[in-house]
């Protein structure tokens, strides 16, 4: 047995020498990096909070009886947004919710509360939810997004916010080579900014469903100029030709002068010339041309444009339809597009003008005018305008909080069913509305 176990010695020693830097390698494997390609996806990686406490107030006969439509809610928006895996593929997500505050009997107007048969609720959903990728060359890039998400500007489409922004289901598309970007979407779904519902789009009578919008644009930008064309159609419903130009002249760069020229184009297709004249905006096609012009000079800031219409509708009064379907919101960088009214009826004339004013570095103060005149219904004359005073405050203590406080009347004429409500004498029945605004903006980064 002695002689065994003194053979087995030396075995013994060869095996515990050769196990001995063994947990100096299971050190060295602890502290083995990700591969790049993944580290990236990780590091590149954030996550955000936005807070937007809003308050809407809107006074109005427009649409014949008194309606006092009032909605407080506190909105809160979690953004993340990944790295891209291998250089290449990415995923974003928003989950957002509304708490209710206060709302009259006619809140749904405002479009910051749920509306759940009649009554104001607060609500939560996953907002956004895509799948992202992107190739990139020295001056060129294309990158594709998949999924629910926000669209902004984009094509004939775009979004917009209350507590929440609004987002739409499909894909998009942006591209570029030097100057030039091509951008594209195609979207089936939607769902708004004052509701958890995930919607399909509808026509102005809401008798059938829209299969899918589809948009594409061209924009060229270079030294002081841009041009931009887009076209967009909603299947079988209505189609939209865009073209918008700028100019920044290089010799009044100091004062910020930009100037912006437009034009819209609509044209009614099957489903949109099948509908009732009650329902549908304008016949078979409208069009809409408008410019403004932008510039700053100490602490005076201005804007001033103008716009006109043309939308005829038999036996009716109308007007140019903004939104590529029921349960879509559309691209229009016109200012006809102001505070109170949109300026857009057949025939209709109109000059908008803001002005702002930066009292400190933290304040400023602004008035907001517009006034449309030219639209005739039964040969009277239909006349409207509005003045809206506005403020906001940042704080340089606080990054990225903002409050703003707006409000004002404005003069309309009542309807119904695209027709003007008209007085014992024949003549269209004045509107007087007033508004109050009150918003809270609040955002940081979680990592």
């Amino acid at each position: 047995m002695m002689h065994l176990f003194a053979r087995s010695k030396p075995l013994l020693g060869t095996l515990i020498l050769t196990t001995a830097p063994l947990p100096l390698f299971a050190a060295e494997e602890v502290k083995y990096e990700l591969p790049d390609a993944i580290n990236s996806f990780i590091t590149d990686s954030h996550a955000d909070i936005s807070l937007r406490n809003q308050f809407k107030n809107l006074n109005t006969s427009d649409y014949g009886d008194r309606s006092v439509q009032t909605a407080w809610g506190q909105g809160i928006s979690l953004d993340f947004s990944s790295g891209y895996l291998a250089d290449f593929i990415g995923v974003d997500a928003s989950y957002y919710q509304v708490l209710k505050l206060a709302a009259s009997d006619n809140f749904w107007g405002r479009s910051i509360l749920h509306n759940e048969d009649g009554k104001a609720k607060g609500f939560n959903k996953f907002g956004q939810l895509f799948a992202k990728i992107k190739l990139e060359g020295e001056d060129s890039y294309f990158k594709l997004y998949s999924g629910w998400q926000k669209i902004h500007k984009w094509g004939a489409l775009t979004n917009s916010s209350r507590a929440i922004p609004s987002t739409y289901q499909g894909w998009r598309m942006d591209s570029g080579y030097g100057p030039l970007m091509l951008r594209g979407a195609w979207v089936t779904r939607y769902s708004d900014r004052g509701s958890p519902d995930q919607i399909r789009f509808e026509t102005a009578d809401r008798k059938k469903q829209i299969d899918h919008i589809a948009t594409g644009e061209v924009i060229y930008q270079d030294k002081g100029y841009s041009a931009l064309y887009f076209f967009g159609e909603s299947h079988k419903y209505l189609q939209r030709h865009g073209v918008e130009l700028g100019w920044q002249p290089e010799s009044l760069a100091e004062n910020k002068v930009k100037i912006v020229g437009m034009f819209y184009y609509n044209h009614g297709l099957s489903d949109w010339t099948a509908m009732n004249p009650d329902y549908r905006p304008f016949n078979n096609d409208a069009f809409h041309p408008a410019f403004y012009a932008e510039w700053q000079q100490n602490n005076w800031k201005h804007k001033l444009g103008a716009a006109y219409t043309k939308a005829n509708s038999t036996d009716h009064l109308g007007y140019f339809e903004r939104h590529m379907t029921k349960n879509s919101r559309g691209r229009f960088n016109s200012m006809a597009d102001a505070w109170g009214n949109d300026y857009v009826g057949n025939n209709e004339k109109m000059v908008g003008w803001t002005t702002e004013y930066l009292i400190t570095p933290e304040v400023k103060l602004g008035l907001q005018s517009a006034f449309g005149w030219g639209m005739k219904y039964q040969g009277q004359q239909i006349r409207r305008g509005e003045t809206i005073l506005f403020s906001k405050w940042q704080p340089s203590e606080i990054k990225n909080l903002s409050l703003q406080l707006s409000g004002g009347p404005s003069w309309n004429y009542q309807s119904n069913k695209n027709r003007p409500l008209l007085t014992e004498d024949g003549k269209p029945k004045r509107a007087v509305n007033h508004s109050v605004e009150f918003q809270v903006d609040y955002a940081f980064n979680l990592f």
